[in-house]
């Protein structure tokens, strides 16, 4: 059932991972078929447009797609418990257009229902756990292997939101706002946008999921962006923040219009990926000055996250969203992002009138932080000209 005595350790946390991995290698018998629930299903990007899904199947229910905006916030041990039983079952290489293939409807069905619901996924050899698969976007999704039928062994009951929106002809843009307004489950939405679901008849096609999550943040972020226009601007300085594994969040709201600055270092995080960090800019308009992000992921994954704050608080605020991330062993996904800052606006540790004062908070608080706080194009921005909000 695999061997992982092989298998190249670089890290602590990933060691962990895959003891955990071949512990529960360990209780099963030699099997070419499971029971289990939807974790989720990843669309891969490689051979475009010719896709595989890879579907994710744990016989434990408490780590279905429903519940990934809470797994990620856990421990690394607690998530690693629940992702080791994650196997995935791969389809054959689908073209974009044929969504409409057998076990695609039949994962298509699975992540409509309005519950977690248990199949049975058959495999074309016995199950292996030596191709363990993760990435940025999606995090750990588990050990790979090639799915020959897939069938629900409970009722696929679909909410009346999700069927309205999966067979009529409006675009997937309104169907994901419109879902995402009523409170509909985020993982679920996304997960279907991706399985190409949404929109049009014609224009409906499998996307990978990678770019189905960025696109689906951009849509919401965007959407909330314009309501918050209407808004007038907070009149504090307000820093927020958020601690989780490997990755320290504050975030600085500004006396201002909107705009603002989204950083991210990953020096000494085992990557010298721009150079170990980057920086986005945008603007009041919503606009940065390059075509798409550096990380197009974080940085629509953190917009979500403030432009809910300022919505639900009826305001606009200049922003400095700062992440460092040390020690990123195991990638947990955009989801884990997302959370993260949306944790941070629940918990603000700071607030003052005085410039002064905050800069003093966050030089002597989070001295690392500091250097892309100072050196913000927000507060070259505000140096630059005389605000209206300074006559408040």
């Amino acid at each position: 059932m695999g061997d992982f005595s092989n298998k190249k350790i670089i890290n602590h946390t990933k060691n962990a991972f895959f003891k955990q991995v071949k512990a529960y290698q360990k209780t099963l018998k030699p099997t070419k078929e499971i029971e289990g629930f939807g974790s989720a299903p990843i669309v891969g990007e490689k051979n475009y447009p010719f896709l595989q899904i890879h579907n994710s199947s744990n016989e434990d229910k408490s780590n279905n797609f429903m519940k990934a905006n809470e797994i990620v916030k856990k421990g690394y041990k607690d998530i690693f418990e629940l992702k080791a039983k994650n196997i995935l079952g791969s389809t054959q290489n689908t073209h974009i257009r044929k969504t409409t293939d057998r076990i695609n409807n039949e994962i298509i069905d699975i992540y409509k229902s309005k519950k977690a619901i248990e199949f049975n996924s058959t495999f074309e050899t016995e199950i292996k756990f030596d191709k363990v698969l993760t990435n940025k976007m999606a995090g750990v999704m588990g050990s790979k292997n090639e799915l020959e039928s897939l069938n629900a062994t409970e009722n696929t009951a679909t909410s009346k939101q999700i069927e309205k929106y999966s067979s009529n002809d409006a675009k997937a843009k309104e169907a994901c706002i419109k879902l995402y307004e009523q409170g509909k489950n985020e993982q679920q939405i996304i997960h279907l946008l991706a399985l190409g679901v949404f929109g049009v008849n014609i224009n409906k096609k499998l996307v990978p999921s990678r770019w189905a999550i960025t696109a689906y943040d951009k849509m919401i972020e965007s959407h909330l962006h314009k309501q918050i226009l209407k808004y007038n601007p907070i009149n504090q300085y307000e820093v927020y923040y958020c601690q989780n594994k490997s990755d320290t969040h504050v975030n600085i709201l500004l006396p201002d219009y909107y705009m603002g600055t989204h950083t991210e270092d990953w020096s000494n995080s085992g990557t010298e990926e721009w150079g170990g960090h980057n920086t986005d800019i945008f603007n009041n308009q919503n606009k940065i000055p390059t075509p798409e992000p550096l990380n197009s992921g974080g940085y629509y994954a953190t917009k979500i996250a403030l432009n809910e704050h300022l919505q639900k608080r009826k305001k606009q605020a200049a922003a400095i969203m700062i992440r460092v991330i040390r020690d990123y062993d195991v990638p947990l996904g955009v989801v884990f992002v997302r959370e993260c800052v949306r944790e941070s606006f629940q918990n603000q540790i700071f607030k003052t009138s005085s410039f002064k004062e905050l800069d003093n908070f966050i030089k002597t608080k989070f001295p690392t932080h500091y250097k892309y706080f100072i050196n913000s194009n927000v507060l070259k921005e505000q140096r630059k000209q005389t605000k209206l909000t300074q006559f408040y």
